[in-house]
């Protein structure tokens, strides 16, 4: 394992990819890193949808302009940014270890706000929580020596619709 700062300083984005497969262990140390990130009131809106199969990480490169790496990879990690935090957040307090008063204190503190957000207002909201956990995932897979990049040109509505999303509470980030 890398120390701190080389961490940071040699992470890059990867355009050519060896065709090694990832260890398991590797992917879930990724994937658990990324879920434990922080994000603001503690929501962590997002899931992962992991792809190593060949013929989906092709039909994904289609949907990245064509990106040859995209397909090459041996795994594509998708963040879907998570809209229905209201929903949630409640579920979310109530299993840490709190008392009674501090959950309402934070209800009472917290849901105002995220009640007044209109959709667009929540789309923006969650990716930048959801960028958050990607800076995670490239970290901690430069860490383990992987490498990786991150695919910001894809077509949101194509992925959404792949992905079979249910756009009113998660879209592709």
């Amino acid at each position: 394992m890398k120390k701190e700062l080389e961490i940071f300083s040699t992470r890059y984005s990867c355009r050519n990819f060896k065709n090694e497969k990832l260890k398991k262990e590797d992917l879930n140390s990724i994937l658990e890193i990324a879920r434990l990130s922080p994000s603001s009131l503690g929501l962590e809106p997002w899931k992962f949808i992991v792809v190593q199969d060949e013929k989906r990480k092709e039909e994904l490169s289609k949907i990245c302009n064509q990106q040859k790496h995209v397909k090459d990879c041996a795994a594509l990690i998708i963040i879907i940014s998570r809209l229905d935090f209201l929903d949630y957040f409640e579920e979310k307090l109530r299993k840490r270890d709190m008392s009674e008063t501090e959950i309402q204190k934070r209800l009472d503190a917290y849901m105002p706000f995220l009640k007044s957000l209109n959709q667009e207002e929540k789309i923006s909201y969650a990716r930048e929580q959801a960028h958050i956990a990607l800076a995670s995932i490239l970290y901690s897979a430069n860490a383990l020596n992987i490498a990786s990049c991150t695919i910001g040109g894809f077509d949101k509505q194509k992925l959404n619709s792949y992905l079979s999303l249910d756009i009113q509470k998660e879209r592709s980030s």
